[in-house]
């Protein structure tokens, strides 16, 4: 299991047309609550992305209702034109959620400079929230995938809570590493806040690229409030799988061919 493997959760992953080659590019993660507290780690960047841009501010708030992840066009450099384009996206999905763009966080990947098709991206959304459940998980973390050749994730039972997640791994050419973290413990914004960044510093490559985003959402729906220190354990156990993950599915450098044969 993955991002669902927590109660609470559900998600899909949809073919819209955003990729050339017709795989699943648009995911959705939705927390069903009854907490709706988040936290993330955005990329160090100057040249931030518009979905990054946008979700900066809706972290800020500490509440998060979905997230919306897509694979065909990083949105990256494409100034105000792109930022319009992430808050329509998000308005769009607040709509079929009957919810507030304010709680949807956008992450985006793919060649950077591209904007993406609205009417497609619409369409997938639109989708993609039809199809959300707790078993799309799988199917969201292969919506994801660009020079992956295969899903990451990952999930940890606690004490009557747990945490799952997804990733895909970073590609300089396409400009994001982008991780989804799930749990159903019992938690504050301001937890995930600052739990996160200890786990990420300690699993991740330093997110440095336009689009790079680590996000934590918490639906509080086991009801368990565990100890700070055993949830940080278990996001940076967590945020380890997906690191072994990512690196044995990173094609080898040419200095590491050279090393090696």
């Amino acid at each position: 299991m993955s991002v669902t493997a927590p109660q609470g959760f559900r998600a899909a992953g949809v073919a819209a047309g955003l990729k050339d080659d017709g795989a699943r590019d648009v995911a959705v993660v939705v927390n069903d609550g009854p907490s709706r507290a988040a936290g993330a780690v955005f990329t160090t960047a100057d040249d931030k992305s518009a979905p990054v841009l946008w979700s900066q501010q809706v972290v800020a708030g500490g509440r998060v209702r979905a997230a919306v992840l897509t694979s065909g066009g990083a949105n990256a450099g494409t100034g105000p034109p792109g930022f319009q384009d992430v808050h329509a996206q998000a308005e769009h999905t607040a709509d079929l959620l009957a919810d507030s763009a304010a709680e949807v966080v956008l992450c985006a990947t793919g060649p950077v400079g591209t904007r993406p098709p609205l009417d497609a991206l619409r369409q997938g959304v639109t989708a993609a929230l039809a199809e959300a459940s707790r078993g799309g998980g799988l199917a969201a973390a292969d919506a994801i995938r660009t020079t992956d050749t295969v899903v990451k994730i990952a999930f940890r039972r606690g004490d009557g809570y747990t945490v799952g997640a997804m990733a895909k791994g970073p590609d300089a050419s396409l400009s994001s590493a982008l991780c989804v973290l799930t749990t159903d413990a019992d938690v504050t914004a301001d937890q995930c806040r600052r739990l996160l960044p200890d786990a990420v510093g300690k699993t991740l490559d330093p997110l440095a690229a336009t689009n790079d985003t680590v996000l934590l959402m918490a639906s509080g729906a086991s009801g368990t409030t565990p100890e700070e220190d055993a949830l940080a354990a278990l996001l940076t156990e967590v945020l380890a799988e997906l690191a072994t993950q990512i690196g044995a599915d990173t094609p080898a450098t040419e200095h590491d061919r050279a090393q090696n044969s």
